[in-house]
């Protein structure tokens, strides 16, 4: 079951990464077209929109299973080790509900623009619309991996008397 969780952690984020470079590629291509050639793209700047939103959606995906998300943790931090980690725990549980709840509705948007296409680039805009329900939906699954992670190490023991971890490859790749 690991492997697989890596495989699928391995696969976001070079799909993020791949995305990122088309969208750096494509933004430099739509300047070039505007500025030197005197002639725009016309659907440049909509492939870029849609582009974009997909790449914040799939890297807030990213974000949340190596928790780079902004947390308010004031609360908890005076807390003792194992009570700080269930706390931890309740709050993922709550944000994957969350998140869980607003993918099931974010299914209607897509229902409802079936027959639509974009403006310039004439796709089906239910492809455009069905990242709110793949981010938030992937964002649930890895919350509640965050959530499992935290009751593992509510039973565990307490960082500072364990040995050290070996750093996170998807994070900081060497």
């Amino acid at each position: 079951m690991q492997r697989i969780l890596d495989l699928f952690d391995s696969a976001l984020y070079w799909l993020v990464i791949v995305l990122t470079a088309i969208l750096a590629a494509m933004g430099f291509t739509t300047v070039v077209f505007r500025y030197v050639l005197q002639s725009s793209l016309f659907w440049g700047d909509e492939f870029l929109r849609y582009l974009s939103v997909w790449l914040v959606f799939l890297g807030a995906a990213l974000a949340t299973r190596h928790r780079a998300l902004i947390t308010v943790d004031i609360f908890t931090q005076p807390l003792p080790y194992r009570l700080r980690e269930y706390a931890a725990a309740g709050v993922a549980a709550v944000s994957s509900l969350f998140l869980v709840g607003f993918a099931s509705i974010s299914v209607e948007l897509v229902r409802r623009s079936v027959g639509a296409v974009s403006a310039s680039m004439a796709i089906p805009l239910e492809y455009m619309y069905l990242v709110f329900p793949i981010g938030l939906g992937l964002m649930a699954i890895n919350m509640v991996r965050t959530m499992i992670g935290h009751l593992v190490a509510a039973r565990g023991i307490p960082p500072d008397e364990a040995e050290p971890q070996v750093p996170d490859r998807l994070v900081h790749p060497e």
